[in-house]
């Protein structure tokens, strides 16, 4: 781990700014803000191998891949050597010790299905995370993203792939601060498709240090458990009910976000609800997503994983699976 500390002074005079690239995003904008904070630091993991310091970093181009709430997510390339996601938290109120003690910890998680930690950043009011970058994008664009001619579909390989990939990314995270470590937001847009079509888990280590989602957002998601009223105080139970969701929405390449009924006059449903009562009605067949029921030989192994999701989306948090019996449930899925 290396520290990198730079003079309040030289921060500011250097006028460091982030340029989005989004034809429809706000002006050039300094965010090196007046700070009353303590000289500000840059923490990098894995030794100083690293060709950028903060300075590089600040004043590279920078894509807008998202926002959220709390979180604006930046795709970032530092001198063209090296891209990066930085993560910036906005609005958070959080001590030093609790932000810089939750980063040590998801800095050292090292695991292929984990999106890695490179460095945090703290001051006063600015708050950054510096994650790898995945060229393949995320989950949720994978499966509802482009519609048009030119899409492809993600066959049953590749999203059995994905599945046990990141159920092992989450067994590693939850094995964490000896076992007691919790994502709190697991959902297909954060997780994201490595190289070789694994799914790798990121955004770990942000929840628990931000403000809660509205009860409206936590309804609304359809990934978040329902004895969560706190989104800080989520529990490994309540990840594993969230892994269950993406399951099925891997299965029924359908949004969490979106109502669902089974008719038009009928109550709205949750994903999960919508595919319990699907299934109690024995019409397992109808919630399959239409791109993998073209493929031949996969139905019994659909309904494997499908009665791996319904499993961990079980009402009552003890009646859920522990994460590592996920691991190996979807492991012992056959595979073409």
């Amino acid at each position: 781990m290396m520290a990198c500390f730079l003079r309040k002074k030289r921060f500011m005079k250097g006028k460091l700014s982030w340029r989005s690239k989004k034809r429809d995003s706000s002006p050039n904008r300094n965010w090196a803000q007046e700070d009353d904070d303590i000289d500000g630091k840059i923490v990098f993991f894995g030794g100083s191998n690293y060709t950028f310091d903060l300075d590089d970093l600040l004043a590279a181009s920078a894509e807008i891949l998202g926002r959220s709430v709390c979180v604006t997510t930046y795709k970032v390339a530092v001198e063209d050597t090296v891209t990066v996601v930085v993560k910036r938290l906005e609005e958070v109120v959080v001590g030093r010790r609790e932000f810089e003690q939750q980063m040590e910890i998801v800095g050292r998680i090292r695991h292929d299905n984990v999106a890695e930690l490179k460095a945090y950043y703290y001051s006063k009011n600015d708050k950054l995370a510096v994650y790898s970058y995945y060229s393949k994008g995320n989950l949720f664009d994978m499966l509802h993203g482009d519609k048009g001619g030119n899409r492809v579909p993600l066959d049953w390989e590749s999203r059995l792939r994905i599945a046990i990939g990141a159920a092992r990314g989450l067994a590693i995270i939850h094995e964490a601060d000896d076992g007691r470590f919790v994502h709190g937001n697991i959902k297909t847009s954060n997780i994201f498709i490595d190289s070789q079509c694994n799914g790798c888990i990121c955004d770990l280590g942000l929840t628990p240090i931000m403000r809660s989602l509205p009860q409206t957002n936590l309804r609304s998601s359809g990934y978040h458990a329902p004895e969560i009223t706190d989104t800080r105080k989520s529990t490994q139970f309540s990840d594993v009910y969230s892994f269950g969701v993406v399951l099925l929405e891997l299965l029924t390449g359908k949004s969490p976000a979106s109502p669902l009924s089974q008719d038009d006059d009928e109550e709205i449903m949750d994903l999960a609800s919508w595919i319990r009562s699907v299934v109690w009605e024995e019409w397992t067949g109808e919630v399959f997503d239409t791109e993998l029921m073209r493929q031949m030989g996969i139905q019994e192994e659909m309904v494997e994983m499908l009665q791996i999701g319904l499993a961990c989306v079980a009402l009552k948090p003890q009646d859920r699976p522990h994460i590592t019996h996920v691991v190996q449930m979807i492991q012992d899925i056959p595979t073409l």
